[in-house]
């Protein structure tokens, strides 16, 4: 006994492997591989190899009975019903972008958790296995902002490659320790201690890059526009606080408790002209309001 999976839109382009992969995460990765290896995982009745290209409409037959989407949102639906719905900022059948509030994970931590991806498929009713839509950016617990969630296999891959190009602009706002320049930019490559989960500038770490501009100063504070040209992991606090700016409340990076978070948030996000987006996206930038604790900061700006 087996299961055959039929190939939707969503998976059409993408490899073998990773589609048994995303479907099927309780089956070990050793036993995936040794599967497709040994022809027991077959496309369209035949042989097929892990890194082949799946088209829609083709059948996927696999040797284990376990339903695909391991993953299952139920139980997280059941949880998250009660939670307060997510702020939308814009949607369509293309994407979701929301108002991410501080406190809430982007993905849960552990299974059956909290997060903003939870929230949004319980608010889908998303009951699907074949397919899971997923955030395109991971804000930090505290970080406020601006989110996109691709609601389909192929808005995740486009927009996951715009990313990648730099070709979809994100414009963070922060409240940073002292009197900033009016304008700089930070290259400093970044290196992540995983086990501490903390970032240092390190000549061995990924390339980083931020701009920045003064908007605004208010005592011995400013708000900056921050644009993450790179989008590494905590990189917006580390590169502040390494030009001697940390972000007010980011005790992890230098600054006192001068807020209950870190007031970082994540503003705005520009859309490129680019002709597989949604002729309403195109060339369009979706805002976030300023949560509570960075509007007195921004009076004027």
């Amino acid at each position: 006994m087996g299961a055959e999976l039929k190939i939707s839109a969503d998976n059409d382009g993408r490899r073998v492997d990773r589609v048994l992969r995303t479907l099927w995460p309780q089956v070990p990765l050793g036993a995936i591989m040794k599967a497709v290896r040994t022809g027991e995982v077959r496309l369209d009745g035949k042989k097929t190899k892990a890194d082949a290209r799946l088209e829609e409409g083709q059948l996927l037959y696999v040797p284990w009975e376990e339903e695909a989407g391991g993953q299952k949102t139920d139980g997280g639906a059941e949880k998250t019903a009660k939670k307060p719905p997510l702020e939308t900022l814009y949607r369509d059948d293309y994407l979701w972008v929301v108002n991410k509030p501080a406190g809430l994970l982007t993905q849960p931590d552990i299974k059956g958790g909290d997060s903003l991806i939870t929230r949004a498929l319980a608010e889908l009713g998303w009951s699907r296995s074949d397919y899971r839509p997923a955030t395109l950016q991971r804000l930090d617990r505290n970080t406020t902002g601006a989110v996109i969630i691709a609601l389909t296999g192929a808005a995740q891959r486009h927009l996951a490659e715009l990313i990648r190009e730099h070709k979809i602009r994100k414009l963070y706002h922060a409240v940073v320790e002292g009197i900033a320049e009016e304008s700089g930019r930070i290259d400093l490559p970044l290196l992540k201690d995983g086990a501490a989960n903390t970032v240092r500038p390190d000549r061995e770490g990924q390339p980083a890059l931020t701009l920045y501009r003064r908007l605004s100063t208010s005592g011995m504070r400013s708000v900056v526009e921050a644009e993450l040209v790179t989008g590494r992991p905590h990189q917006a606090r580390v590169h502040l606080a390494a030009i001697g700016h940390p972000i007010v409340g980011d005790t992890k990076y230098g600054s006192g408790r001068g807020a209950k978070r870190p007031l970082l948030h994540a503003r705005t996000i520009i859309f490129p002209t680019d002709a597989e987006l949604p002729a309403g996206l195109r060339g369009s930038a979706v805002t976030a309001p300023l949560p509570a604790d960075m509007k007195k900061y921004e009076e004027g700006a």
